[in-house]
């Protein structure tokens, strides 16, 4: 399992409802805001011992604090996550990376797994509160902008009042380009670095960027850019508030 479009995140991230041991340690990581290395396994055995092995190397590896949940996939009682996940007729062990708002940001089969392929496919903290607010549904106004340039509390304020005439159904976030955390986000984008004015991104609930806007938009073309068919590139890939 490769790592995943943001589209089929939402997909498989849907309104599920599960319970269980396991999935009461997926909840909690979530609300202490810590990413997770989900090892699905269906038999004891090297195999899995080896997955268990990547994960830990991983979450030692990590600086941010992170852990590392194992799921016997055979086990009845995590069914309903193994269809939440789709993992049913997925080889395994298979590594699921769930970000710190307990979203799937990707996973991998034990013969690709590594590490550092793992702890890349932790999304960077714009991006999860992008992966969150698709999440829950909704669209977002990315602001990419760097210090000094001109304009940006107003181009935010409109972008603010654009989610309160789409009732609240979009957000609005505001990335530093000299960030080098963002640089991901920022290629996925295509956010031109050379920008001398800041850059609104219009990104819909499926991770599209349907609209891009240099320096002040008026308010109404923000609205109208949030409503045209889907087209464009995909964002990378929790709905818990409180992780910053």
């Amino acid at each position: 399992m490769k790592k995943l479009p943001l589209i089929m995140l939402l997909l498989i991230t849907g309104m599920i409802r599960v319970s269980g041991q396991t999935a009461t340690e997926i909840e909690k990581a979530a609300k202490a805001c810590k990413p997770v290395f989900l090892v699905a396994y269906n038999q004891n055995g090297a195999d899995a011992d080896k997955a268990f092995t990547i994960a830990g190397e991983a979450q030692k590896t990590l600086k941010a604090a992170s852990t590392v949940i194992k799921m016997n996939a055979a086990d009845a009682s995590n069914a309903a996550l193994v269809t939440k996940y789709r993992m049913a007729g997925a080889p395994l062990p298979l590594i699921l990376v769930l970000d710190k708002n307990g979203i799937v940001a990707g996973g991998l089969q034990l013969k690709d797994a590594t590490a550092a392929k793992l702890i890349d496919m932790i999304p960077t903290p714009k991006t999860s509160e992008l992966l969150k607010a698709m999440g829950e549904g909704k669209s977002v106004y990315v602001v990419a902008y760097k210090a000094g340039m001109p304009d940006q509390k107003n181009i935010m304020d409109n972008c603010t009042m654009a989610c309160g005439k789409m009732d609240n159904k979009s957000i609005a976030v505001k990335v530093d380009m000299d960030d080098k955390r963002e640089t991901k986000l920022l290629q996925t984008l295509k956010c031109d670095m050379s920008a001398k004015e800041p850059v609104t991104y219009v990104v819909n609930p499926t991770g599209q960027v349907i609209g891009t806007h240099s320096g002040i938009t008026d308010v109404n073309t923000l609205v109208s850019s949030l409503k045209k068919a889907p087209a464009g590139s995909c964002c990378p890939g929790g709905s818990k508030s409180g992780c910053k």
